[in-house]
């Protein structure tokens, strides 16, 4: 097997673990309704469910600046098996620590899933290096959709195993498993990633970090286009404002049954895989552009259909919309971002973006605090309206 083609398949198993890992412990609908059990705070839930999904933005600045002119494969190892170890004490405390000692395994929850997000912070820099070394870039549409198409069919098995095992077991037993499930799926995306080939760029190293933020702002000043890219991916983040308490509103609010959970999960995992087909196909035929405008049309109209929709069978078509938004953003502004980057300083423009995008990764703290004090109807609202915004901002790009 040649060297393309060997990174080429491993770039893809690390998207198809990690997808099918992730929906073991989905962050919209996994994670809520677990720690749902060990509190009763809405906010504290909003910022773990930020923590899962965003702490990854903290240390990219700091490890773009660190890893100039090194070769940034070994950070990438070491980064991804603190990850996979993050799990084991998670899947370990849980069985330790539940269902008597609630507070010492939010604790330690709260403690392992920070760690784990904070490594991809490490991890992000190289990930990026070596996609780009090693995938053409008229091929990255592609690349990215079979990644998520394939790993999505087996999210959505997972989603199944989830709607079973919850069912069955219920809390705290059937939480116990899905972790222990997630910690070998994280461990296999861990190998897969770790065996692909590192090309190395000749990269100028700057001479402090200082200097390295005074260059990083110049780029974020003088590239107009790059500046309305990251604009326009904040406010369409806007869409997580909500996205972790949809779950939350269909039992609180709706009073759906606790085993619709695992509907969901599949119906997002199925809507992942379908629009794939979509992003994929298009991505290489018609550009970035056209994939974030897509995208954002789905941010505004996820929330809509949230306070709008009152059965569970309409329930399935938001969760079917989430799942292409979020493989859909990804591949929108990754691509775009890959694009407009100058070789040499691409991962500066990866970690301005990441830490930019710190800001709204915190948003689900802001979403529980107007679901505690206002409404969930309130949070759709203004979800829905800052989705528009993010959209005239994509109309603005290039």
């Amino acid at each position: 097997m040649n060297r393309k083609r060997k990174n080429y398949i491993l770039g893809v198993l690390h998207g198809v673990f990690y997808f099918a890992s992730n929906a073991f412990v989905d962050y919209t609908t996994v994670l809520p309704s677990f720690l749902k059990y060990l509190l009763n705070s809405d906010m504290v839930i909003g910022f773990v469910a930020a923590i899962a999904r965003g702490g990854s933005v903290f240390f990219q600045l700091i490890s773009a600046f660190y890893l100039e002119g090194k070769r940034k494969k070994p950070y990438l190892v070491a980064a991804l098996w603190v990850r996979f170890l993050s799990w084991v004490a998670i899947a370990v405390g849980s069985y330790l620590f539940l269902p008597d000692h609630p507070l010492l395994e939010l604790i330690l929850f709260i403690v392992c899933i920070s760690i784990f997000s904070f490594a991809a912070g490490v991890a992000v820099i190289p990930f990026y290096d070596i996609i780009s070394y090693n995938i053409p870039a008229d091929l990255l549409g592609r690349f990215w959709a079979v990644r998520q198409f394939v790993g999505g069919i087996l999210a959505v098995g997972s989603g199944w195993i989830v709607k079973i095992v919850l069912a069955k077991y219920g809390y705290p037993e059937g939480y116990e498993l899905l972790f222990v499930f997630a910690m070998v799926g994280f461990g296999l995306t861990s190998l897969s990633l770790g065996l692909m080939d590192e090309g190395r760029v000749q990269q100028k190293k700057n001479k402090s970090f200082k200097e390295f933020l005074s260059k990083a702002y110049e780029i974020f000043k003088n590239h107009k286009d790059f500046r309305v890219l990251i604009t326009s991916e904040f406010l369409s983040h806007s869409i997580f404002l909500c996205m972790p308490f949809i779950v939350l509103y269909t039992t609180k609010k709706l009073h759906f049954e606790s085993l619709m959970i695992g509907y969901f999960v599949s119906a997002q995992m199925v809507g992942s895989i379908v629009s794939n087909l979509f992003w994929g196909y298009f991505a290489d035929r018609k550009g970035a552009k056209f994939i974030i405008i897509s995208v954002n049309l789905l941010a505004v109209s996820v929330p809509v259909l949230s306070a709008l929709f009152k059965t569970p069978l309409s329930f399935i078509l938001v969760f079917f919309l989430m799942g292409a938004y979020i493989h859909g953003v990804f591949i929108g502004y990754t691509n775009y971002l890959l694009k407009i980057a100058p070789q040499q300083k691409r991962p500066t423009y990866v970690s301005i973006r990441g830490s930019f995008n710190a800001l709204s990764y915190f948003l689900p703290t802001a979403g529980g605090l107007i679901a505690d004090k206002l409404s969930y109807d309130a949070l759709f609202v203004i979800s829905s309206a800052f989705a528009l915004l993010s959209l005239l901002f994509s109309l603005r790009l290039k």
